[in-house]
């Protein structure tokens, strides 16, 4: 099988790590690594001296990196979410909540629509229970960070960079991933934007996996970007798709290459294949 590869604010109460580690894949919740603060709890035994700033590249440092990423990893991440520096950002936003798919985990420039703040916040309608899961709750001063970064258009920690070739750094869901039907969102994610015009059902494919062989999936599939995150491209199966083993492929037909807009070609294909199963 081939292989997958700044307006700064004081932080006036806890960080908002404990949240965001069960907010967005419903994890275990509990509050192991934080005090009773609900701060993360350091090396010595206490909640180091932290500034979050509204920033990405703060909340990944200080919340996705040291709480989340034991849970949120791999193929077997919650609802798919994989918060380790290399995916958090792909798959956070313009992505649609897995739980709520009408809601955007990040809707760039609207807290209040983004399912992140909601589940922060306990807001009415939200499925489930309120995040961090049985509390503490975060203070509404430490969710105005995470409200900011939104305000400010959910920016990229590395919108100013440049990347040195194109290639697919995300596929959602991952290989070997079991997920269920239509519970999580299609995405792959590039290095740099992607040219929309050399991107369609042949240089990006969804097929099922048949003992006859690869089955392009009933009624096709819509591509488009992620809105404020126009490095990800999220795949819409115009039907649901039935239990089954799926391959997800860039670049693996043989006769257009995708490139971004900057004319570079994709440098190697990628592929995933993973299992949708009915809901228990």
């Amino acid at each position: 099988m081939p292989t997958p590869n700044t307006i700064k604010l004081s932080r006036a109460g806890a960080i908002a790590a404990p949240v965001l580690a069960s907010l967005l894949g419903a994890c275990a919740g509990n509050g192991q690594g934080l005090d009773a603060n609900g701060n993360p709890v350091g090396a010595g035994g206490g909640a180091p001296p932290t500034t979050l700033t509204a920033d990405f590249k703060s909340i990944q440092e200080n919340v996705f990196t040291p709480i989340c990423v034991h849970c949120h990893s791999g193929a077997s991440a919650p609802e798919g979410l994989q918060l380790d520096e290399a995916h958090s950002y792909a798959l956070l936003v313009g992505v649609a909540s897995a739980e709520q798919p009408s809601l955007q985990r990040v809707n760039p420039g609207d807290p209040d629509s983004s399912y992140l703040v909601q589940k922060l916040e306990g807001s009415a309608g939200i499925t489930g229970a309120r995040m961090p899961f049985g509390g503490p709750y975060l203070p509404q001063s430490t969710i105005a960070v995470i409200r900011q970064w939104i305000t400010n258009g959910a920016q990229s920690p590395s919108a100013s960079g440049t990347s040195a070739s194109f290639a697919v750094t995300t596929l959602s869901p991952a290989d070997g991933a079991r997920v269920h039907a239509g519970s999580r969102p299609i995405v792959v994610a590039f290095s740099s934007e992607p040219d929309m015009s050399l991107m369609n059902e042949s240089t990006l494919r969804l097929e099922r996996v048949l003992p006859e062989g690869l089955q392009e999936v009933p009624g096709g599939v819509t591509l488009s970007l992620a809105r404020g995150n126009p490095s990800t491209v999220l795949v819409t199966p115009r039907q649901g798709l039935a239990p089954g083993q799926y391959r997800l492929s860039i670049g693996a037909g043989g006769g257009l290459v995708p490139a971004d807009v900057d004319a570079r070609a994709l440098q190697q294909a990628q592929s995933s294949e993973f299992t949708v199963e009915d809901r228990p």
